[in-house]
C-alpha cells in the first residue's frame, strides 16, 4: 500500500512540474513556463533566429511572476546568464541546445536554437541606424523616435521595451527619458530581437537644445528648442516670433506656436533642414502686455547671458549644427 501511495505521489509531482507542454490555453495548474524572445514555448521546441540576433529567455510561474534561473548553451563551457533574464547571440549558423534550470526547485527546460543567415533588420533612432548590441547616448530633453526596418527599408511592426517600464507595440514610436540613467532597450520584431543600452545624462538647461535629428547625405534635419523662460514675462498664450539667418541665406521672421514640455522644461520647438556646418543667428520676441502689434519697444526680447550661445554684443544667439561621426552636434563654434 505504501509503495502504491509513493508511486501516485511521484506521478502527481511529475504532472505538476511538466503539465505545461500545451500552451494553447492558460492552465492554472502549470507550475512554470519558459519564453524565448517573449514567446511561450514547450520544452524540446526548436526556435529559429538569425546570426547575431539576440535570444532572450525568461522563466515564469503560474502567476506570471518571473523566476530566477541559470542559462546554459551547448557551445559554452559556463552559463551565459543567471537571474531573471538570459541573453545570448550566435555568430555562426547551426543548431544549439539551450538548457535552463530554476534556482528554487530542480526543474529543467530544454530548447534548440536554429541559427540561420541574417535577414537584415535595423533599428533606427531619429533616422540613424543603430548597431545591435551598441550603446546609444541621449539626454533628458532629447525626444527619440524609434523604428525597425528590413533590408528594403520597410518598417516592421515591433514590440518596443524601453527599459524604464514603458512598452508599446507599434510601427514607430517616440519618447524621451525624463530621468538620467542606463536603460536596457529591446526591439522584438517577429521574434527578431535587437538589444541596445541607452545611456541618458541629465541635460543642461542652456537656452538652446537639440531635441532630435537625422542625417541624409550631408544634410541635417533637426528639431531644436529654445527655453521659454529666456523671454521675460513669457506667456504661452502670446504670439512668439523668431527672426534668424543661417549660412548662405538671408533673414526670415516666423511665428512659432509649438511649445513642448520636455523633462519638465518648456521649450519653443522649431525645425531646420540645412547643410552640416551651418551657422545660425537668432533673436526671439513676444509682445509686451497690452501691445497689439510689433514694435522694437513693445516687445520682450529673449536673452540668457549665461548661455554659451549668447552674443552679448548684438543681443543675438549664435550656434552651429555640425556632423561628427555620423551624429548631429549642436555647438557654440564651428570646431
Amino acid at each position: 500500500m505504501k509503495k502504491i501511495m509513493f508511486f501516485l505521489l511521484s506521478v502527481i509531482l511529475m504532472v505538476g512540474t511538466y503539465s505545461c507542454i500545451d500552451y494553447s490555453t492558460e492552465n492554472a495548474d502549470c507550475y512554470d513556463y519558459l519564453t524565448v524572445n517573449a514567446k511561450k514555448i514547450a520544452t524540446g521546441d526548436t526556435i529559429t533566429v538569425a546570426v547575431n540576433d539576440y535570444v532572450l529567455l525568461e522563466i515564469f510561474d503560474a502567476n506570471q511572476t518571473r523566476l530566477n534561473g541559470t542559462f546554459y548553451s551547448s557551445n559554452l563551457s559556463a552559463p551565459f546568464g543567471t537571474g531573471k533574464l538570459g541573453s545570448i547571440t550566435y555568430s555562426n549558423t547551426g543548431i544549439y541546445k539551450i538548457t535552463v534550470t530554476t534556482s528554487d526547485v530542480a526543474r529543467e527546460f530544454l530548447v534548440y536554437i536554429k541559427v540561420v543567415t541574417s535577414t537584415d533588420y535595423t533599428l533606427k533612432i531619429n533616422g540613424n541606424s543603430i548597431t545591435n548590441g551598441s550603446t546609444f547616448k541621449a539626454t533628458t530633453v532629447q525626444s527619440l523616435m524609434f523604428k525597425v526596418v528590413d533590408a528594403n527599408g520597410k518598417v516592421i511592426t515591433t514590440n518596443f521595451d524601453f527599459g524604464n517600464g514603458s512598452k508599446i507595440k507599434a510601427d514607430s514610436t517616440s519618447l524621451y527619458y525624463a530621468d538620467a540613467g542606463t536603460y536596457k532597450f529591446t526591439a522584438n520584431s517577429n521574434g527578431r530581437v535587437i538589444l541596445i543600452t541607452i545611456e541618458v545624462t541629465k541635460a543642461t538647461t542652456d537656452a538652446i537644445v537639440l531635441i532630435s535629428s537625422s542625417i541624409s547625405g550631408g544634410t541635417i534635419n533637426a528639431t531644436l528648442g529654445l527655453r521659454c523662460s529666456t523671454i521675460p514675462n513669457f506667456s504661452s498664450s502670446k504670439i512668439t516670433y523668431v527672426a534668424g539667418e543661417y549660412t548662405g541665406f538671408g533673414w526670415n521672421k516666423y511665428i512659432v506656436s509649438d511649445v513642448a514640455n520636455i523633462g519638465g522644461i518648456d521649450y519653443f520647438k522649431w525645425s531646420v533642414n540645412v547643410i552640416g556646418g551651418s551657422r545660425f543667428r537668432l533673436s526671439w520676441i513676444q509682445l509686451k502686455d497690452g501691445q497689439t502689434s510689433f514694435s522694437y519697444d513693445g516687445c520682450n526680447w529673449s536673452y540668457d547671458t549665461s548661455s554659451i550661445f549668447w552674443g552679448a554684443s548684438d543681443y543675438l544667439y549664435y550656434f552651429y549644427l555640425r556632423i561628427v561621426n555620423n551624429t548631429v552636434v549642436l555647438s557654440a563654434n564651428a570646431n
